[in-house]
């Protein structure tokens, strides 16, 4: 049953999909799984999905090699006809992988899933592409990683989230949620600035850290943005079980844990 309060979500994840004891695979490729932080063999598989928080659908993905050549182990099959969609799908592995995310979102977008927002984790969590993505009419919601590289603007001056984090006030105690601050992140092609609200929340795992959470819908309440946030976590269920099909064992979701 439709509800007015429920939010339907696109959840975008790039997950590692490792062949190490490959050695002739067409395109296999070393390629950095950011879970252990380390190369292996295999290939990136960004793919997407939709979610109302009580049901997922997958919708598309892509096989990704490497767009660094010296990266690629070997190299396209020479006896590929150029004219056929075999080559088109090769020549879309070795394209940038924020590219390819753009084509599964057209792609949705244009067989009519219809979504409010676009749900992904740090590893695409920068400014340059949430602006592009507002550009789709999608809000974004997604986790923030601590890096010198990305700075946002607040107050008018320009601050990386660790220091961003140091200028605001604290909740006192063992408050779940620490603190929140409205930012300027970019500008979209038109010209206009791109504002966005940045929620610190404490790391239940590890009661001293916390996780920085980003939602572009200034609309949204704390809670309500760390419980959109929570439904991403559907496409990683989805694909452990697709990987144990006898059910038995129980799934189990690498990544961090909102104290929510």
């Amino acid at each position: 049953m439709n509800h007015h309060n429920r939010k339907n979500v696109l959840i975008l994840d790039d997950s590692l999909y490792s062949r190490n004891r490959s050695k002739a695979v067409e395109l296999l490729a070393r390629v950095h799984d950011h879970v252990e932080h380390k190369y292996v063999r295999g290939f990136r598989m960004p793919t997407l999905g939709w979610s109302d928080g009580n049901t997922f659908l997958p919708i598309a993905f892509s096989l990704l090699s490497s767009e660094n050549q010296r990266n690629r182990l070997c190299g396209i099959d020479p006896r590929i006809d150029k004219r056929t969609i075999g080559y088109k799908r090769r020549m879309e592995s070795i394209k940038k992988s924020t590219e390819v995310m753009f084509d599964l979102l057209r792609q949705a977008q244009n067989y009519g899933v219809h979504a409010r927002y676009l749900l992904f984790d740090s590893w695409f969590s920068f400014p340059s592409i949430i602006c592009r993505v507002r550009e789709h009419r999608l809000h974004v919601v997604c986790m923030l990683k601590s890096t010198k590289k990305v700075l946002y603007n607040y107050k008018g001056e320009k601050m990386t989230l660790d220091t961003l984090y140091k200028e605001l006030l604290k909740k006192p105690g063992r408050a779940k949620i620490l603190a929140n601050a409205i930012v300027k992140i970019g500008i979209d092609s038109k010209g206009n600035p791109v504002s966005a609200r940045i929620l610190f929340v404490r790391d239940r795992n590890k009661a001293k850290k916390w996780l920085a959470l980003l939602s572009t819908d200034l609309e949204l309440t704390d809670e309500e943005i760390i419980r959109i946030y929570g439904k991403r976590w559907d496409i990683g269920v989805s694909r452990k079980g697709c990987r144990d099909p006898a059910g038995g064992s129980p799934v189990e979701v690498k990544g961090q844990s909102l104290a929510a």
